[in-house]
């Protein structure tokens, strides 16, 4: 009795444990193609960033300055009233 018991426990194990190392297999090439579409996504991103950035620059011409600051400064803000102080 003891000899079938074990043989059939050794075997539940094997069975266990055939399961259990295809499933961490399984999983470890889907992690792989998962971190792939992750790095596509990541160049894809990169790729429309630097199109953005190259179509900005070849847009403005080649006598585009930029942004300038205004010549004079802004005016100082007003002093608050009592009333704009208490409400």
């Amino acid at each position: 009795m003891w000899a079938l018991g074990w043989w059939l426990m050794r075997r539940w194990l094997r069975r266990r444990a055939t399961l259990a190392v295809a499933g961490v297999a399984a999983g470890a090439s889907q992690r792989r193609r998962g971190i792939g579409a992750v790095l596509g996504a990541v160049v894809l991103v990169g790729a429309l960033a630097a199109a953005f950035v190259a179509w900005r620059r070849f847009s403005g011409g080649s006598d585009d300055e930029g942004w300038e600051p205004p010549s004079e400064p802004l005016p100082p803000a007003p002093e608050p009233t009592p009333e704009a102080v208490a409400a």
